[in-house]
């Protein structure tokens, strides 16, 4: 026994409903999924972001205000390859480098010519800690730790 034209027809026309079944609730799915996706995390509490700013520029030819995001470990000096380039003949090719450790940062005297110093104390290979505000003074030049 052999379907007819009708049979067939209605055969297909099942086949049709179930693919537009399934491709809706796709979509429904995909839809809910990226609207879920879009909702801003409110129990999450905001990033603080670090970052260096020059309060005195000293012969670097750097503007004051100028900022330097922090993340990681990071190295100041003169070095175009440093994280953060401090263009200053005061400034030692590999003067300090500044790490996100837990409480703040520690900054690090990497032997410098001219000497890396946190609020007017000198930092040696030992490290000093910055929590924020604190001025940082990189042979001639003068940053300052701050946050949002």
């Amino acid at each position: 026994m052999s379907a007819g034209p009708t049979e067939l027809l209605l055969l297909r026309l099942g086949l049709l409903a179930i693919m537009f079944a399934f491709i809706a609730l796709v979509a429904l799915t995909l839809r809910g999924g990226l609207a879920a996706a879009r909702k801003p995390v409110t129990d999450r509490k905001p990033r603080r972001e670090w970052r260096l700013v020059v309060v005195s520029p000293g012969d670097s030819g750097l503007k004051r205000g100028a900022e330097f995001p922090l993340a990681g470990t990071m190295l100041l000096g003169r070095d175009a390859r440093a994280g953060i380039v401090v263009p200053a003949a005061s400034v030692s090719t590999r003067h300090a480098s500044i790490e996100r450790v837990s409480g703040g940062w520690r900054i690090t005297d990497l032997g410098s010519t001219n000497g890396t110093f946190v609020n007017g104390r000198g930092v040696g290979p030992e490290g000093g800690m910055l929590r924020g505000g604190e001025r940082v003074t990189v042979g001639g030049v003068e940053l300052q730790l701050a946050s949002d």
